[in-house]
């Protein structure tokens, strides 16, 4: 018979037999949808204790001795299970609801065999069975655990299919039903999501390198961006609340692609020694899969009900895997020169249009590649800098001196490859002859990231194998000559990629020549580059290329300017007030204020010095965070029209002493994208010290670190001078741990909580991501945080070690007596507390300062200049028995 007429027949013996009283068929497919959600609660719930179990057993493999333990579960749920076997009513025929009863009753089977394997497994454990058997039933119970959950999950894809086959019959597709066409669409979406999570397993042993599907997760990221282009369009037709899911679902899948963007360039040469990362983004994608974006759709199919009888679809059901396939060991070799590229020239001409919304943003997204570039660029200049000076020590080492291994790490820097690959997707908009010339500078600067990655590579292979003992530090000049001239190369290029992005820009009309956004944006940019030209200008005066310090007289001009025509530029903008981040007089007042400053900074410049920072950091800092950071939150409060710019490098972070340079060829000067002095060439001056006052780059000779972080992430914290610094600071002491130190975090905003349990300081990765994940929220509530941090650090004391508290907040707080007492009297017990303030201005503290004063530790004001060293002294606080 024919497929076509079959389905039409049975649709019509459907109907036929439907009763206008009964509860609708979808209902009662949604009820086994239902059943299927409570199966991945059941293999999900089970894999996360396994995870624990399996690093336990790991453990006692190496160490026989040690205790195992596996926490109970409770009964197997039944409920949905027997909820979906009713068929009173339910709307389907009797032969579908036999059908799919036949169904759920095999995947209920299968459900109690795994149940069934994991409670054997616990009894197993609690009757310490494991001892005498060397873990011989744990690994078959475990085996079978992992067949089971394959078996589990390939039965609900097929069950699900069987259910949507006979919606299908009840519910036909019509393309001009709008809540149809939307169900298919966001289906369409879930379905590509799950094939995604489908490409790789969870892997209980976290320790060997897993062989992680980063190109099938690129690949899902651009789908995902191009899908967000043209979502939910016909969302006027869907009648509210079912219509405010949308938004929603649109939201959380923006999310997901922000998700795979963070995994890609976090897959860095340390995270692909393990398949910790893989796990972490694994369960991270599961959660905002099964807990956001299906949670939409299945609101939306809650809120159609009205109008139309929807299919649920149901949640992910994670596999994993004992052993995971693994990937061929990294082998390091001689790193490539990056390829370059000859420029391409191009003209712009006059467009008749405004940019579109799209072509607009696609041309920031290259300031935005710019700037994350430089931020990684300055994470590796700080951790060449400071290994530059490590290795000093080993050039003509004393043998009457024991020295520690010279090591290099650079898990701090993340190559933006997911960016650069969103970049060029969604360039498109852009015409083919401005955007292949800058698609090619783009490439040029990718491929420079590329090769200082590699650079990186041979410095960790080449100290672990401690070739230096042999070359006399040969190769490590090399590698540090190359860097040298990358980060100066790299400078130049940048420039040249914004003033043609930014003639691009120029080249289309105003939308509105008129509007408040168009007039604020343009004297702000004219204020950002007349400030970006004094920059220039100290970077040529302490590069000795001229005695005379810029001229400031525009920067006054620009900085009144700005004030006397604020009401006229801002004409028409709401002032929602400085706690209100959507208000775009704040970025405007600050750029005008900061202008200000910046030229009385620039008048009351400071000698570079051969020790300690460099004076043009304080500059840089100042520049970015103060000025390009204050005008790119306005540019995204304008939405379209005003261009961002860029932040600029500190070329003084890492010099090369004069006899270590070589002689290389340098790029060709660029036009910059404002008026400014030439670039400052190379120049050589002495290596300076990684901070501002003397620290040993090591924590050798020091006693065992037991440091309980205090962090304060309430509201007041967002800030360039706060949290960003604060997250610097911290981050400048995991290359010093050693795996016997342990670090512990805990927060307070409102109530405290520890986000970290004290970890070694081997895994200085886990320790970077808790950091990562701080956001500023909330209020302060600090006497919590300070009881919950004692005792932490009471619990896991250690003998003669260095038992620290580290609070670091923005101001002053209420403390209550007790909480002095406790304060005082753990410091008699050798468990010492420091405050460090962050903000822009010094924090004077009587609360503060008598708690750090009981604590017995420091009291420190934190500055840009003094972030990388502060932590660094408080490890350093005793010295080892």
């Amino acid at each position: 018979m024919n497929t076509s007429l079959f389905l039409a027949l049975l649709a019509f013996g459907a109907y036929s037999s439907y009763n206008p009283e009964e509860k609708p068929p979808q209902q009662a497919l949604n009820q086994y949808v239902a059943f299927l959600n409570q199966s991945v609660d059941v293999v999900f719930d089970r894999m996360q204790v396994l995870q624990s179990y399996y690093a336990a057993t790991k453990q006692f493999r190496t160490r026989s001795g040690t205790l195992i333990r596996l926490s109970s579960s409770g009964p197997l749920e039944d409920y949905y299970y027997r909820k979906a076997l009713e068929t009173t009513d339910n709307g389907l025929s009797a032969q579908e609801s036999q059908q799919l009863n036949g169904e759920a009753e095999a995947l209920w089977q299968l459900l109690e065999a795994f149940d069934q394997s994991g409670k054997a497994l616990e009894t197993y454990v609690r009757l310490n069975d494991y001892q005498p058997d060397g873990l011989k039933k744990s690994d078959a119970l475990l085996a079978d655990l992992q067949k089971q959950a394959g078996q589990i999950s390939r039965k609900r894809d097929a069950f699900f299919r069987q259910i949507q086959r006979i919606y299908r019959v009840y519910q036909p597709y019509d393309a001009s039903d709008p809540y149809l066409k939307l169900e298919r669409e966001m289906v369409q979406i879930l379905i590509r999501e799950k094939q995604t999570l489908a490409s790789w397993p969870f892997s209980l042993n976290e320790e060997a390198p897993s062989g992680w599907p980063v190109d099938s997760l690129r690949d899902s990221m651009l789908h995902d961006a191009e899908v967000l282009a043209g979502f939910g369009k016909n969302e006027s037709a869907i009648a509210y609340p079912a219509s405010s899911m949308i938004g929603s679902f649109k939201n959380a899948l923006q999310s997901i692609l922000g998700l795979k963007q963070d995994a890609i360039n976090t897959y860095t040469f340390e995270a692909k020694k393990s398949a910790q990362h893989g796990n972490r983004v694994y369960l991270s994608l599961i959660n905002h899969y099964n807990n956001d974006l299906l949670s939409y759709y299945q609101a939306f199919v809650k809120y159609s009900v009205p109008t139309k009888h929807l299919l649920d679809f149901p949640k992910f059901c994670p596999v994993f895997v004992l052993e995971s396939a693994g990937m061929a060991a990294q082998k390091t070799a001689r790193t490539e020169p990056f390829r370059d590229l000859p420029r391409i020239p191009f003209k712009t001409k006059p467009s008749a249009a405004p940019a579109s919304d799209v072509t607009f943003h696609a041309l920031n997204a290259y300031i935005d590649f710019i700037n994350e570039s430089l931020r990684q660029m300055n994470h590796l200049q700080v951790q060449v800098r400071n290994y530059q000076s490590s290795a000093e020590y080993h050039r003509f080492p004393d043998p009457n001196r024991r020295r520690g291994q010279l090591t290099y790490s650079h898990t701090e820097y993340k190559l933006p490859l997911a960016d650069y690959q969103l970049l060029l997707n969604g360039s498109k908009p852009i015409p083919a002859e401005y955007r292949t010339a800058i698609n090619s500078q783009t490439e040029v600067l990718m491929n420079m990231l590329k090769e200082m990655d590699g650079l990186s590579i041979e410095l960790i292979g080449y100290t672990q194998e401690k070739q230096y003992e042999q070359d006399g530090l040969k190769l490590s000049d090399a590698i540090l000559d190359r860097y040298a001239t990358l980060f100066d190369l790299f400078d130049q290029k940048k420039e040249q990629l914004y003033h043609d992005v930014r003639r691009i820009h120029e080249s289309y009309k105003p939308a509105n020549p008129a509007s408040s956004w168009h007039l604020a944006g343009n004297a702000l940019l004219k204020a950002i580059d007349d400030n970006k030209t004094v920059l220039f200008g100290l970077r040529s005066y302490y590069g000795n290329e001229t005695t005379q310090l810029p001229a400031t007289e525009k920067l006054e001009e620009n900085r009144r300017s700005l004030i006397t025509n604020e009401y006229t530029n801002l004409k028409g903008l709401t002032r929602y007030g400085r706690s209100n981040g959507l208000c775009p007089y704040s970025p405007y007042e600050d750029v005008a204020e900061n202008t200000g400053r910046f030229a009385e900074k620039a008048r009351t410049v400071k000698p570079a010095s051969p020790t300690g920072s460099h004076p043009y950091e304080s500059f840089y800092y100042f520049y970015n965070n103060e000025l390009v950071y204050q005008y790119n939150k306005f540019s995204e409060l304008a939405k379209t029209g005003v261009l961002k710019t860029i932040m600029e490098p500190n070329l003084f972070a890492f010099r090369r002493p004069v006899t270590a340079r070589q002689t290389e060829p340098v790029a060709d000067k660029v036009e910059p994208a404002a008026p400014v002095p030439t670039l400052p060439a190379p120049v050589s001056l002495p290596t300076p010290a990684p901070a501002p006052t003397e620290a040993a780059p090591t924590l050798d000779g020091f006693a065992t670190n037991n440091m309980v972080l205090l962090l304060d992430v309430s509201a007041s914290m967002e800030s360039p001078y706060k949290m960003p610094l604060l997250k610097k600071s911290i981050k400048s002491l995991l290359p010093l741990l050693r795996p016997e130190d342990q670090v512990s975090i805990v927060v307070y905003s409102g109530k405290a909580k520890v986000v970290l349990q004290p970890t070694s300081g081997a895994k200085t990765a886990d320790i970077a991501h808790a950091i990562d994940q701080l956001r500023s929220t909330g209020e302060t509530d600090g006497n919590d945080g300070i009881k919950t941090a004692y005792k932490l650090a009471e619990k896991h004391f250690i003998p003669w070690g260095n038992n620290r508290i580290i609070l670091a907040t923005d101001g002053e707080f209420p403390i209550s007596e007790p909480v002095y007492e406790l304060v005082e009297q753990s410091a008699r017990k050798d468990i010492n507390l420091t405050v460090l303030t962050f903000s822009r201005n010094v924090v004077n503290s009587a609360n503060l300062k008598k708690l750090a004063t009981l604590g017995q530790g420091s009291y420190e004001h934190v500055t840009e200049s003094k972030a990388q060293l502060q932590l660094i002294l408080e490890a350093q606080a005793r010295k080892a028995p």
